[in-house]
């Protein structure tokens, strides 16, 4: 018999329907950006990563954090975000419970027209394309991280943050029809433990 996994979507989400994906800006130059640590640990390591690469490499002046204090919740600041920025990251998804909410919140922004990413490390990808499918978003762009997230040695888990950052930036600024295929379209790998062994 093969084995299910059943996800749970919050109560109020489209069963049916497609969000769209938001439009996209051309560069991200100038404009404010949003990211949302959803509390759970070492996310503020990566995303303060991402912050000062966005900076150095990318030209952006205008970052706000925006912290949840807790991973398994949606974010109570929607609104707020989507008033105050321009495009959003969200993460960092690395377990079953702050990945998924990662997800959702990244969705949340979306449907409100923020053009929004959702950083989730590889073991979580899948749960988290499938909720966003659940959601109705078939083409959430979400950026793959190495799992596990947690290192040792701080360097470590900052150099998440920053080998991901170009693709946050691609996929933040690329035409919206073209990340919604792709994403509608990418296939992520399971996590090893979920492959069958011969």
């Amino acid at each position: 018999m093969a084995d299910t996994m059943t996800v749970l979507i919050p109560t109020g989400a489209p069963e049916t329907g497609s969000i769209p994906t938001a439009p996209r800006p051309k560069s991200l130059k100038g404009l404010r950006v949003a990211l949302l640590d959803n509390g759970k640990e070492f996310s503020d390591i990566v995303l303060d990563a991402v912050a000062k690469t966005l900076e150095r490499d990318h030209g952006v002046t205008n970052i706000k954090f925006w912290r949840k204090g807790f991973p398994a919740k949606g974010a109570p600041f929607i609104d707020e975000m989507v008033a105050e920025s321009d495009v959003a990251i969200s993460g960092v998804g690395h377990c079953g419970s702050s990945s998924p909410w990662s997800v959702i919140d990244a969705v949340n922004l979306e449907k409100a027209g923020l053009p929004t990413v959702a950083l989730i490390s590889r073991s979580f990808c899948p749960l988290g394309q499938i909720v966003g499918q659940g959601m109705g978003h078939r083409g959430l762009p979400i950026v793959m991280l190495p799992h596990p997230i947690g290192e040792a040695d701080e360097s470590r888990i900052s150099l998440k943050g920053i080998e991901a950052t170009a693709e946050c930036v691609r996929l933040l600024t690329t035409d919206a029809a073209i990340v919604g295929s792709e994403y509608a379209a990418k296939q992520f790998p399971l996590p090893e433990h979920a492959v069958a062994r011969r």
